[in-house]
């Protein structure tokens, strides 16, 4: 009796209206996801005891962070910015994919002004044209049909010499080493028809994206120059930078021609369908003299875009992007106030993404750009108990990323070490906010795939299936929450849209809410459980207690 007296009164707890307006902290883990297959264990409750307890004693379920569950194709995961577009965009984003769709059905592709003017210019000034084509498992029979088209175009127009600079890593997280069936992939489906069209060069993602500035200058002099790595054997050396440890996306650039290749007056078009192609490189590309001082780098190359490049607006680009009509900061009441803490590169993209892309911001949004990378634990733990502390924001969205290429090692010892710091953040917020009566939900946009170096050799760290959405709040329990199967991290961001008071259509992969059909008889049936266990629990104590007495 003294055990249903003391535990029996967490069965009669009716679930109520519990995700009400409430001050939040979204703070997001980014990076940190579920492992599968037979990558290599990283997460444990030693590294991370603060959140170990808080998923025991709150209601927490592991969230699908890839496939077709967040819009993507089988199997491939979120990263960064495919993840910050979905939550912003509750899942409905409008891709670039399905605007080059409608405008190659409608024949506007080989009818743009900027299609046409990259050609023309090559033309006239009887100089080279150039094209960057991404390689990887997102690339779609589309994809191809359009880029022959614009060969086809530039045959027509009489343009002889075309040479093509190959980006390998436009892949889902998930299939990073896929480089040799692209390029075998690539030859078959175009080199095959145009002869002539001359493979100038290839290289990982990093080079052409945001890595590091002297890695990306030193490709771009190689796409001047022709000196550098030159690669005859394709599929040999590729398979020799795997067995390095490197993927599609780390694979140093190499040219296929030992010759001068970019000049003065040529013409460079990029497919620009997504962020493969970063401002760095662009950056280079506009102004070398800045880079190279004293070198002999072409100061005039015209480039054009399919899509527009984010900051940089000088870049004439062939059609503009179609958006969704509901975004995020649109379901958030404009008195309350946000706040958004993450890294200073990227504050922008996260800020426009949850504004809808829209130059006009509204007043109610601040942000806290982080200058220090490698002290992002530290600074955050600090300024975020201060906002908390002060009260007066009602959403704190956190960028915490647990993996900085930039600053941290590529070693097993440097990820756990983050993963201790992290869950001290963790612990600080979770102390703030039962103080301060907040709310705080922990999730992750995406998980990381990288191989990572144990002792003398590479393991691979695939968190990218599965990230965690936990609910922390002093007036709900485990068992006031009844969890659906399909929900993902964009379920995050409709809860809290729905909890300031969202009147939009956000159907919820993730909770039943209490005032939805069927919530009372799946809270029902989860009672009926509850009660079932703690039944049995009651009568294995008895028969202990009377077999004890025997």
């Amino acid at each position: 009796m003294e055990f249903i007296k003391k535990y029996g009164i967490i069965l009669l707890y009716i679930i109520g209206d519990n995700m009400n307006e409430k001050k939040t902290v979204l703070f997001l883990m980014n990076g940190f996801g579920t492992e599968v297959g037979k990558s290599f264990e990283v997460f444990s409750k030693e590294l991370m005891p603060t959140f170990s307890k808080l998923i025991n004693a709150y209601p927490f379920k592991l969230v699908h962070a890839s496939g077709t569950f967040i819009g993507n194709n089988e199997g491939e995961a979120s990263n960064f910015k495919d993840g910050y577009y979905n939550f912003s965009t509750f899942g409905k984003p409008t891709t670039k994919d399905e605007t080059m769709r409608k405008k190659f059905q409608n024949n506007e592709f080989e009818t743009n002004e900027i299609v046409n003017k990259s050609i023309d210019i090559a033309v006239n000034n009887k100089s080279r044209l150039h094209v960057m084509f991404s390689l990887g498992n997102k690339v779609n029979q589309e994809r191809y049909e359009q880029f022959m088209k614009y060969i086809e175009l530039a045959k027509s127009k009489g343009q002889e010499e075309i040479y093509v600079h190959l980006i390998l890593g436009d892949s889902s997280i998930s299939d990073l080493k896929i480089g040799n069936k692209c390029i075998t992939d690539f030859k078959n489906r175009v080199i095959r028809f145009y002869p002539n069209l001359k493979i100038a060069s290839i290289c990982g993602g990093k080079y052409v994206k945001d890595g590091d500035q002297e890695d990306i200058a030193n490709f771009y002099r190689m796409m001047v120059s022709g000196v550098g790595e030159v690669w005859t054997d394709y599929n040999g050396t590729i398979k020799k930078k795997y067995d390095q440890g490197m993927t599609d996306d780390s694979i140093n650039g190499f040219v296929t021609i030992r010759e001068n290749l970019l000049r003065n007056g040529d013409s460079l078009f990029m497919f620009t369908y997504g962020n493969n192609i970063g401002t760095k490189f662009l950056t280079t590309v506009l102004n070398p003299k800045k880079y190279f001082p004293t070198s002999n780098v072409p100061e005039q190359i015209e480039v054009n875009a399919l899509f527009n490049v984010t900051g940089l607006p000088e870049i004439p680009y062939a059609f503009p992007d179609e958006f969704p009509e509901l975004y995020f900061l649109d379901q958030i009441p404009e008195e309350k106030k946000i706040l958004v803490m993450a890294d200073k590169e990227r504050i922008p993209y996260i800020t426009s993404c949850l504004n809808g892309s829209r130059p006009d911001f509204k007043s109610n949004l601040s942000v806290w750009p982080i200058e220090d990378k490698k002290k992002r634990f530290e600074i955050i733990s600090q300024y975020l108990a201060a906002y908390i502390n002060q009260a007066s924001y009602d959403l704190i969205i956190v960028d915490c990323q647990l993996y900085e290429p930039s600053v941290d090692e590529r070693s097993i010892a440097q990820l756990q070490n983050n993963l201790k710091e992290i869950d001290k953040c963790i612990n600080i917020a979770y102390n703030q906010i039962m103080n301060k009566n907040y709310r705080l939900i922990i999730n992750s946009l995406y998980g990381i795939r990288y191989t990572f170096k144990l002792t003398e050799t590479m393991e691979l760290v695939d968190m990218s299936q599965k990230t965690p959405f936990l609910l922390i709040d002093k007036e709900i329990r485990i068992v006031d929450i009844v969890f659906r199967n399909n929900g993902t991290f964009i379920d995050t961001a409709k809860l809290i849209a729905k909890s300031f008071g969202s009147t939009a259509d956000l159907k919820n992969g993730l909770v039943v809410l209490p005032d939805e059909p069927g919530a009372k008889q799946a809270q029902k049936k989860k009672n009926i459980m509850i009660i079932a266990a703690a039944v049995a629990i009651v009568i294995l104590l008895i028969l202990y207690k009377i077999s004890g007495a025997i």
